[in-house]
């Protein structure tokens, strides 16, 4: 065959060339050849549809022509980014609750035309290596937690740093601003806060003649609470075993768990007392690890749960469970509490012809009406300031003497060191979790803490 070949469609002839660019066209629409992507070479596309290379190479001509490909000397040519021509912005989400607040948006037409979604496990060894290695074949944005931003800082040369006047002045809280700028611009936008809070039943609690402290109170307090609330078939205190509790328990002792590098503040003296204190806290007080959240709520709804640790979203879960005898107090020592574990963003991950798709979409998500949505969706508090008061969280549905604990929270937080590598997350969650199910003894932990 050549170029001049030609087949029947619907009664008119039509040139091959034109079958092989309609054809690798409606790949392109139909998402099986995504922006970035790599087309089959010019020697595998002739032989799939019969033709000469020169036809392959007329083809290709009218799709760079009308901007639908990039083509490359001696390379094979690649689906265009140009952001003019692409017909959509792809969003990579690391949770599935975020996934539901986006698909939300899209059904509400808050997103702007032609975002597509994406669900992307963090977890997975080397998942953001992998999205910023290959930043035209990944996503355009991410949207995860902001304990990353320090990987995408140092890989500053795969992420496009958002120009802070395209954010239309969001006025974003101070702390997370702080973390996420860099020379008037940013590496991550901060999209939400999600406080972690302290449930308890207040007819257990009253039961065992336990008081409740609103504030000023510390984690020994709660060790003791926990003891005097655990008997046989009665758990005292929950809470699913992660990096963020060892975290919070190391800052409210004063330390870190992080250096300003990002590698584990072993050294500081209250990291082994810290870690002493947790599994003295589960294997002498018996505080039963839960792994799965509806786990937890259940043991609320049976009456054999006394305390639980959970985010401020969680709230119409536990409420729905056990009614008026639910009570809620903030975290021991949290005067000295971070939020950097508490926090959502967006990353703008590859450098773009034209940024502007991904700045209008980081712009659509601090607007009042998706802030607003993120918590009813996601339980994440707004970011922006203007927003973050009594009266627009009560609007929300939050009661009020929640809405007072939330925002003395976010008012006594301070920034905390974030981990260098997503690896250092993945490898304390691992190590938390064998202190917490007791698969090693406390000193052998504790040398392989250091050993990070």
């Amino acid at each position: 065959m050549n170029q001049y070949n030609e087949i029947q469609s619907g009664g008119v002839q039509v040139p091959l060339h034109r079958r092989i660019a309609e054809s690798l066209s409606n790949l392109v629409s139909s998402g099986k050849l995504k922006p970035g992507d790599k087309l089959p070479s010019e020697r595998q596309i002739a032989r799939q549809f019969e033709a000469s290379r020169a036809t392959v190479r007329t083809a290709l001509s009218h799709l760079e022509q009308s901007g639908l490909i990039n083509r490359r000397e001696r390379r094979s040519a690649i689906v265009s980014i140009r952001r003019d021509v692409t017909p959509f912005l792809r969003i990579a989400c690391s949770h599935p609750y975020l996934m539901k607040l986006f698909n939300r948006m899209g059904d509400l037409h808050i997103l702007p035309p032609r975002c597509r979604l994406q669900q992307v496990d963090l977890v997975q060894p080397d998942a953001i290596a992998q999205l910023v290695a290959q930043p035209a074949t990944g996503a355009d944005v991410l949207i995860c937690n902001l304990e990353n931003i320090n990987f995408f800082r140092r890989e500053a040369s795969h992420s496009y740093p958002v120009n802070a006047q395209a954010l239309g002045d969001p006025q974003l809280i101070a702390i997370l601003d702080s973390l996420c700028r860099e020379k008037n611009r940013y590496f991550a936008v901060p999209l939400g806060i999600t406080p972690p809070l302290i449930y308890y039943n207040r007819d257990l609690v009253n039961e065992a003649q336990v008081e409740i402290p609103a504030a000023d109170w510390h984690w020994d307090h709660l060790a003791d609470i926990a003891r005097r609330l655990t008997h046989e078939g009665q758990y005292g205190f929950q809470f699913r075993p992660t990096f963020t509790h060892l975290a919070a328990l190391m800052i409210s002792r004063g330390g870190q768990l992080y250096q300003e590098d990002g590698r584990i503040a072993v050294r500081n003296d209250s990291f082994e007392v810290t870690l002493r204190f947790i599994y003295d806290l589960v294997h002498v007080h018996k505080v039963t690890p839960i792994l799965a959240k509806a786990d937890q709520i259940n043991l609320f709804a049976e009456g054999r749960c006394g305390l639980a640790l959970d985010g401020a979203a969680m709230f119409p879960a536990y409420r729905d469970k056990i009614g008026d005898a639910l009570g809620v107090t903030v975290l021991p020592g949290s005067e000295a509490n971070g939020i950097f574990s508490c926090a959502f963003v967006a990353v703008v991950l590859a450098e773009q012809e034209d940024p502007r798709p991904a700045e209008e979409l980081i712009h659509a998500l601090l607007t009042a009406n998706s802030q607003r949505l993120q918590y009813q969706v996601s339980g994440a508090l707004p970011v922006r300031k203007d927003l973050l008061n009594d009266e627009t969280l009560q609007s929300l549905n939050l009661p009020a003497d929640i809405s007072m604990l939330c925002l003395q929270e976010l008012a006594r937080s301070r920034p905390a060191n974030l981990p260098a590598d997503p690896r250092h997350r993945q490898a304390v969650d691992k190590l938390f979790l064998e202190l917490w199910l007791g698969l090693d003894s406390i000193d052998a932990l504790a040398r392989r803490f250091r050993e990070l």
